[in-house]
């Protein structure tokens, strides 16, 4: 009865139901069943190694059940990798797959009964492999944690006791008092023990479940409740809107409500093509500079597993000492935990893309992470994805909406920079000419005077300055682009610079290939904009000098040119600011420079960006699309 057994459990175990075929294999496990009790079964018998008596020769029907068990063992394990393909729950992949582990090692050594049958006569050794089952999955469970150790010790107790008492009291009661059995039952004396024996059978069932429930809910009372209160909190994750806050919340709440050492949230940054931390509990043992870059193997094994880390887990397929590429990332990734005190990595994703990941320390007791606990991570690591990603669109739209009213206002500017300007330019032309006149006519009369009336003209020239920037913005970039030469824009900005600024003062180094691929644009635009990155960084240097770093390079279909210099840098707070109109932190600054320089870039397709810290000088990095020489002869934008 084996293999109808065996396949009856696998069914049920996978979830599968297969009435018709369970039918068919009962009815032929119980026709030979039937048959071993004749010659068509065992035919005659012979003993081998002095020990056992093996049916063989074979009568006609062993040949059949011998193909039938061995079949029967094929299909139930492959409904088992069937399963295990199918199934993304962990402790079910866990448990399916160890259990094929033990249950193929035991046919495997049980099978070798057959062949004494058929003449081969080897020991059958293979027998006590089928003792490696239990072990195995007895290993599996605790290494694992697949099921709670507390309450299955719970349970293995309560059972021992019970039916020790079922056994136990009718032998005790019978031997003990056989004499007064005998006196009034007579020969029936059996009967007493017998009918108390079965009555206790009867009543221990329920006996049994009552004392393990009550069991179960003593051991499992302070876990269901953490699990409750992560459920009901993970509900609510969603109507918070800011990212930074609802990174903190999920921290906070699994590391208070279960319990941790330390814990801490990764998210992935866009801009840097990195995960990086958002919050933690318990920082010393995290460093808030910590990051993991998106190629790193950690990142690269979530992604390919999509399945929490555990430590343990880990530390066991390192134990098989493989030399793999997954062995090397789980090896990384064991390290990686190891230094931060890590037991579990909980990963979060949306549509196959990893999110962000979640890092649990140890349980401040010492408890191990149960299956259950495991389970209720995975479903609050997707609650967590959806809520994130509901954050992140909201500060997307807040941000859409800031850009929008901004765009908004600059189209109004727009619209009134040519008149304001004329109207402005006007009456300061009048201005520094009569200042220029009175200057010229009474020039050295009254030093005081003269110090006022060029102060009078600088101030008009500036004011000027002013007004032929707001007419260059508000004027339509032009239709007309063409391929630039970027090492030749860039010596004859330099060359420019040097009218303004010493620039013999700085050290200047100019990294261009001469292969570099043309740029789209306009060449006196993108002139003005690296005049201006150039006399920032030289007037950020200041009269000491310092290093003026210009390099350019090609990446696939993109320029890459960055300005940097080794000034003092820029606060944080002020970094979002730079490229903001009229902010200037230059006491003669109009504050348009910058802003106009990223319009320009932006409307040749571009982008514009700034790294600084105080003290590390700035550093600002261009992207243009390159172009290329099409077939006709003309000029087009690269892919």
């Amino acid at each position: 009865m084996l293999p109808a057994l065996f396949y009856h459990f696998v069914v049920r175990f996978v979830g599968l139901r297969r009435p018709k075929t369970l039918t068919f294999v009962y009815v032929v496990s119980g026709a030979f069943l039937l048959a071993n009790a004749t010659p068509l079964f065992i035919a005659e018998v012979r003993q081998v190694f002095g020990q056992f008596y093996y049916d063989s020769p074979p009568g006609p029907l062993y040949v059949p059940f011998a193909l039938f068990f061995l079949g029967m063992a094929f299909v139930s394990h492959r409904e088992l990798w069937r399963s295990l393909r199918r199934t993304t729950d962990r402790t079910q992949r866990l448990l399916i797959r160890w259990f094929s582990v033990g249950t193929i090692i035991g046919f495997a050594g049980g099978s070798t009964c057959f062949l004494p049958v058929f003449g081969v006569d080897v020991y059958p050794y293979g027998n006590f492999a089928v003792l490696l089952f239990p072990i195995i999955m007895t290993y599996a469970f605790l290494r694992y944690r697949l099921m709670d150790v507390n309450v299955a010790v719970a349970r293995g107790a309560t059972f021992l006791v019970t039916y020790a008492v079922v056994v136990g009291v009718p032998f005790v009661v019978g031997h003990s008092y056989q004499a007064l059995w005998q006196s009034v039952l007579g020969e029936w004396w059996w009967v007493a023990p017998v009918v108390l024996m079965g009555l206790l059978a009867s009543a221990s069932p329920v006996l049994f479940l009552s004392v393990v429930r009550r069991l179960e809910r003593k051991l499992w009372q302070a876990q269901r409740r953490y699990h409750h209160t992560l459920i009901s909190a993970s509900s609510g994750m969603t109507r918070i809107k800011e990212v930074q806050r609802l990174c903190r919340l999920i921290t906070y709440m699994v590391n208070r409500t279960v319990g941790l050492t330390n814990s801490c949230l990764f998210l992935y940054d866009p801009k840097e093509h990195r995960y990086a931390l958002r919050a933690v509990r318990y920082q010393s043992l995290v460093p808030i500079e910590q990051s993991v870059d998106e190629a790193d193997p950690l990142i690269r094994l979530l992604q390919a597993e999509k399945d929490l880390m555990v430590l343990e887990e880990l530390e066991g397929q390192l134990q098989s000492r493989r030399s793999d590429e997954r062995t090397k990332k789980a090896a990384w990734v064991y390290s990686w935990m190891r230094k931060l005190e890590a037991r579990l990595i909980v990963p979060s994703f949306s549509n196959d893309r990893l999110l962000a990941f979640l890092v649990l320390g140890a349980k401040r007791f010492g408890e191990l992470y149960t299956a259950d606990d495991i389970a209720l991570f995975s479903a609050l690591a997707n609650q967590a994805a959806l809520a994130i990603e509901n954050a992140l669109f909201f500060e997307e739209l807040r941000a859409t909406e800031a850009y929008m009213i901004q765009s908004e206002k600059l189209a109004s500017l727009g619209q009134l920079a040519s008149g304001m300007a004329h109207e402005i330019h006007n009456p300061l032309t009048i201005i520094s000419g009569e200042a220029q006149l009175y200057l010229e006519r009474f020039k050295g009369q009254d030093p005081k005077v003269d110090e006022v009336l060029r102060s009078i003209i600088e101030e008009c020239q500036r004011a000027a300055d002013i007004t032929r920037r707001i007419l260059r913005f508000a004027k339509p970039s032009p239709a007309d682009l063409a391929p630039v030469n970027l090492k030749t824009t860039i010596e004859e900005t330099l060359a420019l610079g040097g009218y303004q600024v010493r620039m013999d003062r700085f050290n200047c180094t100019v990294s261009v290939p001469d292969d570099l691929p043309k740029v789209r644009g306009s060449q006196n635009q993108l002139q003005e904009v690296l005049l201006n990155l150039i006399l920032n960084a030289c007037q950020a240097m200041g009269e000491n000098g310092g290093a003026l770093t210009i390099s350019a390079s090609a990446h696939n279909s993109e320029v890459i040119l960055t300005v940097k210099d080794t000034g003092p840098g820029i606060p944080a707070k002020a970094l979002t600011k730079v490229f903001d109109p009229f902010y200037t932190t230059k006491p003669t600054g109009t504050g348009l420079g910058l802003f106009v320089s990223q319009r320009i870039i932006q409307a040749h397709g571009g982008t514009i960006q700034l790294e600084s810290a105080e003290g590390k000088g700035a550093c600002f990095t261009i992207r243009l699309p390159v172009w290329r020489e099409e077939a006709g002869g003309g000029v087009g934008p690269g892919s």
